[in-house]
């Protein structure tokens, strides 16, 4: 599989991006979804992005905003255990 994206959902400095991996079954190789997810600042000294440990209540809001998109999307194209149909 590639390491781009299949989807992606992005709000604020809040990104989360669905992937489509392949991993052994029990009958046989299987594609799997995944979600990866960031929410990044710029340091204000540096200029350089960074991975935010914390957030304020408003980043949390989009956190879950993006989360749940790609939740949606997964469980959209997939049953229930993130494996995807044939």
């Amino acid at each position: 599989m590639s390491n781009k994206p299949v989807k992606s959902f992005r709000a604020g400095a809040c990104n989360a991006s669905v992937f489509a991996n392949e991993r052994k079954g029990e009958v046989g190789p299987a594609k799997v979804l995944t979600i990866a997810f960031s929410c990044r600042y710029r340091d204000e000294a540096t200029g350089e992005w960074k991975d935010a440990a914390s957030m304020r209540p408003n980043e949390v809001a989009r956190a879950v905003l993006v989360l749940q998109k790609a939740l949606e999307f997964c469980w959209l194209q997939a049953r229930g255990d993130g494996e995807i149909p044939e």
